[in-house]
């Protein structure tokens, strides 16, 4: 057990290559969104598609890179797109809405809550850390830099840290996740 749990603490390619190239690909989005926490919100999304691409380890160092720099594009159009075309609600506006009885039947209620207890059971197994920085970002909305500051660590030091344990979660889900599933 002990020799596993180590395993999955050892430095992921994708983590390697966040320290490697996140700066530059944060330069290139910010260069697109003036918003700190945008950018940063967008360097998430580029690993995180890092983490969840089967192609990605395939590629050479410079492949790589192009591949991050094409997904970091691909994200600033769409996040363009999003703010042109849709305007900012307000979430508690949206939780009001008289049509909210009509989205969720019984049957999604059902998956979205078994969907919740495995991750909530995924969660379980992480450090108290990464359970923290996790619940700070998706379900406290909260930025990285306030992260940072609340946790008193450096912003850099949140991402990295947000990284891995996103990338930790990826891994429990792909082992973990399919024999709950099936079994």
């Amino acid at each position: 057990m002990h020799q596993r749990q180590r395993q999955v603490f050892d430095r992921s390619p994708v983590e390697k290559l966040y320290d490697k190239h996140a700066r530059d690909i944060l330069r290139y989005i910010h260069r697109y969104i003036f918003s700190n926490e945008d950018t940063d919100d967008l360097l998430v999304e580029v690993f995180l598609a890092a983490i969840q691409s089967p192609t990605l380890p395939k590629l050479s160092m410079e492949e790589q890179f192009a591949w991050l720099q094409r997904v970091a594009r691909n994200k600033v159009v769409d996040y363009q797109r999003r703010v042109t075309r849709y305007p900012e609600v307000a979430l508690d506006e949206m939780l009001d809405s008289p049509f909210d009885a009509d989205l969720i039947t019984p049957e999604k209620a059902i998956v979205e809550r078994e969907e919740v207890e495995l991750l909530r059971a995924h969660l379980s197994v992480l450090p108290e850390l990464q359970q923290q920085v996790l619940q700070l970002r998706f379900e406290d909305g909260l930025r990285t830099k306030e992260i940072a500051s609340r946790l008193h660590k450096s912003d850099g030091a949140i991402r990295s840290l947000l990284l891995r344990s996103l990338n930790l979660l990826r891994d429990l889900y792909s082992t973990n996740g399919k024999e709950r599933i099936n079994g």
